[in-house]
């Protein structure tokens, strides 16, 4: 008798410890899907031309190419894709020079001018796409609603593509990063709390970076993620223009 009142002391215990004890759980997101558009134009512009040269046309672009920009490091991105795709990127910086000194001209004689053939406008980026949630997992992957807010941010990027002879549409193409989606679940995803009824969340702590942290670091997509998700958008966006 003795020995199952103990048994039943140290289950309770146990069950007591891992109520009490910090726990790590995560958040999930579900965003939007990517939107490719390449039209039968640049298909077949493509199928003959092994080596074509385009140019990147940025948002509010300076016309000098030494013009600093918080988003350089995103452009570089996307010519060293066409670079490596085999593409003759133009200087983009040059490419406006021209345009802004002759307005009046048009399509045929741009090409002339530029040796360019195609022009791959970048209509809208940004990393603070705001995602929200009052929901978490626990480690066992259950999910629990609490009374809280959770805030996260993601990226997106959008193109238009142009022939620029014949200033013909030739694609379109939207891609969104999702924070904490299935695809990436890192430190800035987890969650730590413990498992009462009710369960108490610790946001300012953390599993991979110590106790007490502001979470700063994550509070809008870092430059690292957004590069690796602007190249492997470039790279699904080449490979639907050739297919």
């Amino acid at each position: 008798m003795k020995l199952k009142s103990n048994l039943v002391l140290i289950l309770a215990g146990v069950l007591l410890f891992s109520s009490c004890a910090l726990q790590k759980g995560h958040l999930s997101f579900q965003g939007k899907n990517d939107e490719i558009i390449a039209t039968p134009k640049i298909k077949d512009y493509l199928k003959t031309r092994t080596n074509p040269s385009i140019v990147l046309k940025a948002p509010n672009t300076e016309t000098k190419s030494t013009q600093s920009d918080p988003n350089s490091y995103i452009y570089n991105a996307i010519e060293k894709e066409l670079l490596i795709a085999g593409f003759d990127v133009k200087d983009r910086g040059l490419f406006n020079e021209v345009v802004s000194k002759s307005k009046e001209i048009d399509y045929r004689e741009l090409k002339k001018l530029t040796n360019t053939e195609l022009l791959l406008e970048l209509v809208y980026v940004s990393i603070k796409i705001e995602y929200g949630t009052n929901k978490f997992y626990t480690k066992n992957g259950e999910q629990k609603v609490v009374n809280q807010n959770f805030t996260k941010y993601g990226a997106v990027i959008e193109f238009k593509l142009i022939i620029i002879e014949t200033n013909e549409f030739a694609g379109s193409y939207s891609f969104y990063y999702t924070p904490c989606s299935s695809e990436n679940t890192g430190c800035e995803c987890e969650i730590a709390y413990k498992n009462y009824l009710t369960p108490r969340i610790y946001p300012y702590l953390s599993f991979c970076r110590g106790q007490n942290n502001s979470n700063k670091e994550y509070e809008y997509v870092s430059e690292i993620v957004m590069e690796d998700f602007v190249r492997e958008g470039v790279k699904l966006m080449i490979k639907e223009m050739r297919n």
